[in-house]
């Protein structure tokens, strides 16, 4: 592997948070959601919700390593962490509130200790040294604990990050410094709880009570003791099911509303991240010059079965499903591609190798993210490759998304958050269609005359429920994109599909864009 294939592949690893909290620091990118986890308000937690590598992880990992740069005790909870033993599989929120709390407390002052030990001294030492001799925690003990967090809780007090975190580029710094300004009063002990959904097993009745317990013997610790600031993390596909779960708590997502806190990355999001990774890739490597021709070969390439030249940034932040996770695993997978084939840079061949194996691991991914919710996932994915696309490229417009999604159904027994769908129930076949498009399997896109190529797509995030029939005129008017990050699966599936059945290979046709 040459040098900077090399270097690149350090800034390009895994793309999770663990495999990367060694470049955490230098490469993380400003995103507006610092603020409002490092500002929960008084007496309640902060919900960061968001799919798989939308960088939850990340976003956690660096707030607790501000925060600890200036002192202040921050602790970061994985259900590892806790204790669960204890619970049993208790049957109704209620006592899982009951019996997380005890839990909750012991974890709390076991990982301070066990990360931040200048807080756990004097009398604070021996509380803790009981709460570990102990099984469960008696009431008593637990009073006591809840009564020494306060006193740990400490201000920030220096909202200059030159010294402590000289490495981040200075447009984030500049951001995080005024988010962090903004709360230079009252002392504060943060929380932080990652992975929340993994302290249940799904495959038992009764888990999400048991998420809820979490949950909420949380919120109830933040309105007992309003120094502790609490963030919890959850993926979009849990948080979805506690909202419709009639076993649980339902009525208590209502009370949530205003604490949620959307994890989504925009596409120029993810090019920024992008574009700081491959900044420090040709620092470190002392190279000059345009950084994507750094590493890659001309400034432009095709994808697979295309004949349109695209900016190689525009190539990979369109197939990363809005998920920075997923550009940093296409470029790690193009620069290995490109050193196997004794390149010493990515070029075009290289990526069109890699894409529909990493399109088709897209699709799987995919399936397995919402396998609770969404069945069977990857066959309705794999539906769209027998289509005869009639406004563009991988494109429909409403008519044929409400045909194609009506034929599936006929073809497969579908169930969506629990329910079977049924293809002469139209609720049913809006129900999927508003699926596809809030998981960005299917993507909208208006025309708009005042954008460069006279058209913009429009996000789920904004609008979640655009896919409705009553909203029927509106969806008339949007065309229905296959989202990229699928595309090369699909037409390789339909190569696949035509030269089993002597067929040439029909390619999707093109229209000008609308």
């Amino acid at each position: 592997m040459s040098a900077r294939l090399r270097e690149l592949k350090t800034w390009f690893p895994t793309g999770t948070a663990e495999g990367e909290r060694q470049i955490l620091e230098r490469a993380f990118v400003y995103v507006s959601e610092f603020e409002s986890i490092i500002s929960p308000p008084d007496g309640s937690p902060i919900l960061l919700v968001g799919r798989k590598g939308t960088g939850k992880s990340a976003l956690v990992d660096f707030a607790q390593k501000i925060l600890r740069n200036d002192d202040v005790p921050a602790i970061l909870l994985k259900p590892e962490d806790f204790d669960t033993a204890p619970l049993g599989d208790a049957a109704s929120s209620g006592e899982s509130i009951r019996s997380f709390r005890s839990v909750v407390l012991k974890s709390i002052i076991s990982k301070l200790a066990q990360d931040m030990p200048n807080f756990i001294t004097g009398d604070r030492a021996v509380i803790y040294n009981e709460a570990i001799r102990s099984g469960e925690l008696s009431p008593d003990l637990i009073g006591r604990i809840a009564r020494i967090l306060p006193t740990i809780a400490k201000p920030i007090v220096n909202a200059d990050l030159s010294s402590v975190l000289p490495a981040i580029s200075s447009s984030t710094r500049d951001e995080i410094e005024k988010a962090v300004e903004r709360i230079l009063k009252g002392k504060r002990f943060y929380v932080f709880i990652d992975d929340t959904d993994q302290v249940a097993n799904p495959e038992k009745s009764g888990h999400l009570n048991r998420i809820w317990g979490l949950i909420l013997s949380l919120r109830a610790l933040c309105s007992e003791i309003p120094e502790i600031k609490c963030v919890i993390t959850l993926r979009t596909e849990v948080w979805e099911r506690l909202k419709r779960d009639n076993a649980a708590q339902r009525d208590q997502t209502d009370h949530f509303t205003n604490l949620v806190v959307e994890m989504s990355s925009s596409n120029e999001e993810i090019g920024r991240i992008v574009d700081r990774r491959l900044e420090l890739a040709a620092q470190a490597c002392e190279l000059s010059g345009e950084m994507y021709e750094c590493f890659f070969e001309g400034p432009k390439a095709r994808a697979p079965h295309s004949d349109e030249y695209r900016l190689w940034k525009n190539l990979i932040v369109t197939r990363s499903r809005g998920r920075p996770r997923d550009a940093v695993q296409l470029v790690s997978a193009m620069a290995t591609e490109a050193s196997k084939n004794g390149n010493s840079r990515i070029k075009e061949s290289d990526f069109q190798k890699i894409m529909p194996v990493f399109s088709e691991r897209r699709a799987e991914l995919f399936s397995q993210e919402v396998s609770q919710e969404f069945s069977p996932a990857l066959d309705v994915v794999r539906s769209f490759s027998g289509i005869d696309y009639q406004a563009g490229s991988f494109t429909m417009n409403a008519e044929q998304v409400l045909k194609h999604l009506t034929s599936t159904l006929g073809r497969h027994a579908i169930t969506l958050f629990g329910k079977t769908l049924h293809q002469n129930s139209q609720p049913d076949i809006f129900d999927l269609w508003r699926f596809l498009y809030n998981a960005n399997v299917l993507n909208a896109r208006v025309s708009d005359s005042s954008m460069p190529k006279g058209f913009r797509h429009l996000f789920p995030e904004q609008d979640p429920m655009l896919v409705t029939k009553s909203r029927w005129n509106e969806l008339q008017a949007i065309l229905w994109e296959i989202n990229p990050a699928f595309r090369d699966y699909l037409i390789d599936r339909q190569k696949q599909q035509n030269l089993s059945t002597g067929l040439a290979v029909r390619r999707p046709i093109k229209k000008k864009l609308r």
